[in-house]
């Protein structure tokens, strides 16, 4: 726990070489391309080493007001701070004015080699090489198929030539991707091809799978790779 004199010196001196984050009772006011403001409340604040500011409150996983590479000054007011995060291009302007007392952290955050498993890529590489996974006895057409509606993940082919279109999702399927794979199914089937389509993802919701049995689609639960070389 720090006072309003201990946070401006240490806000002074860490914000461009580590990230800050405090816990802090704080009214937020934010001028620029629109305009808001926000009451009195605690709040998380983060700011990183480039400037970037953040505001989180206690639901949601998105701040509630964030700016990116700003300009940081801090600056006390008797009995509280105030920090301005400023943008030039587009000028912007987050004025956070932060009661006593407030809690902290600084931190360097480091980086490393990033991998992503469950990546739609994965599913959509699985299928691609072992096609019986949608269906015993298909063979791979094509994938990254450009359509009108957009690109097709894969598509797939029965022995008796029927066309699997297949849209791959790396977590759980929605209503989204049902009406997404509807709409290449309705397109190829617009050009004369004997079509089907399939929705491949680990789950599906509830809803999605309802669309699925209406449209005369139907869902293969195929999960992502769980390693990667």
């Amino acid at each position: 726990m720090v006072d309003s004199s201990e946070f401006t010196s240490i806000v002074r001196r860490y914000f461009k070489v580590a990230t800050i984050v405090a816990l802090i009772n704080c009214s937020i006011d934010y001028r620029g391309r629109a305009a808001s403001k926000a009451g009195k409340a605690w709040r998380l604040l983060i700011i990183k080493e480039d400037g970037t500011v953040l505001i989180h409150e206690g639901k949601g996983r998105e701040p509630i007001n964030w700016q990116p590479k700003s300009h940081i000054i801090v600056r006390e007011g008797g009995n509280y701070v105030e920090l301005l995060a400023i943008r030039s291009k587009p000028h912007e302007e987050l004025r956070v004015v932060i009661e006593p007392p407030m809690y902290l952290l600084v931190t360097r955050l480091t980086t490393a080699r990033f991998i992503l498993l469950g990546a739609e890529k994965d599913i959509v590489d699985r299928i691609a090489s072992n096609p019986s996974i949608i269906e015993e006895g298909t063979e791979l057409v094509s994938r990254e198929v450009s359509t009108p509606h957009g690109r097709v993940d894969l598509i797939l082919r029965r022995r008796d030539g029927t066309l699997i279109i297949v849209e791959a999702k790396r977590s759980v399927a929605d209503v989204d991707a049902v009406h997404q794979l509807r709409r290449y199914v309705n397109y190829y089937r617009s050009l004369g091809v004997k079509v089907e389509g399939v929705l491949a993802s680990p789950k599906v919701t509830p809803q999605a799978m309802k669309l699925l049995h209406e449209f005369g689609l139907r869902h293969v639960k195929v999960e992502p790779l769980s390693t990667t070389k």
